[in-house]
This record gives structure tokens, C-alpha cells and sequence, in this order.
């Protein structure tokens, strides 16, 4: 009977390491997503930013002979981008918060059920 519960509490004992085992890895995952997740997030917002400032640029000086000059591009896209500024910050729940969220959520709370084969992986959709 003592060597049942000994191999019933050794069974117990590698279920339980198996079980911190897995989640550390679960967490290591779910860390690497999310870091992966900011990354593409910030390189993108980089990359898109200087793609606004040459766009903008390049509208600027077009525009320059119908404006006469210049500065007055300069200032229709300041105002531009204050505006921008300013919806950004009366909807910065909508635009910016609940999408954060609801990406967030999705990594941290996925499904345990499906296979390795058929989970999407952030940084790819991103």
C-alpha cells in the first residue's frame, strides 16, 4: 500500500512540475507575442510618420506656385496636423485604446483548444 501512495505522490509531483513547466512556457509565449506585437507597432508607426512627412513635403512644394509661397503649405498642413491632433485626442478611446485592447486580449486570452498548425500568429498579422 506505501509503495502505491509513493508512486501516487511521484506521479503527482511530475504532473505538478509538468503543469509549471507548461505555463512558463504559455507565459513565454504570450510575452514574445506581445513584444513582437509592439515592435511591428512602433517600426510601423515610424515607417508611416516619415511617409507623412515626405508626402507632406512634396504636397507643400507643388502647391507653392497656387498658394503663393511656400509658407502658406506649411501652415494649412500645421493646422492639419493639429486637427489631427485634436481628433486623435476626443477619440483616442475608439482609435487607439479598445483596438490596443481588443489585440492584447486576443494574445493573452487565446484559446488553449486549437493546434499549433492552425493558430495565427500576431506579428504576421500585424
Amino acid at each position: 500500500m506505501d509503495n502505491e501512495y509513493q508512486r501516487l505522490l511521484d506521479e503527482a509531483k511530475e504532473y505538478a512540475k509538468l503543469r509549471y513547466d507548461m505555463l512558463r512556457l504559455e507565459i513565454l509565449e504570450k510575452t514574445t507575442k506581445i513584444i513582437c506585437t509592439i515592435i511591428v507597432a512602433v517600426i510601423g508607426a515610424a515607417f508611416g510618420l516619415a511617409a507623412l512627412t515626405y508626402f507632406s513635403f512634396a504636397i507643400i512644394f507643388s502647391t507653392k506656385d497656387v498658394l503663393g509661397g511656400a509658407q502658406w503649405g506649411f501652415c494649412i498642413f500645421g493646422c492639419l496636423f493639429v486637427l489631427l491632433i485634436v481628433i486623435m485626442g476626443v477619440f483616442h478611446k475608439q482609435l487607439i485604446l479598445n483596438p490596443l485592447i481588443k489585440q492584447l486580449s486576443g494574445i493573452l486570452f487565446a484559446p488553449d483548444e486549437e493546434d499549433d498548425d492552425v493558430k495565427s500568429d500576431n506579428c504576421k498579422q500585424n
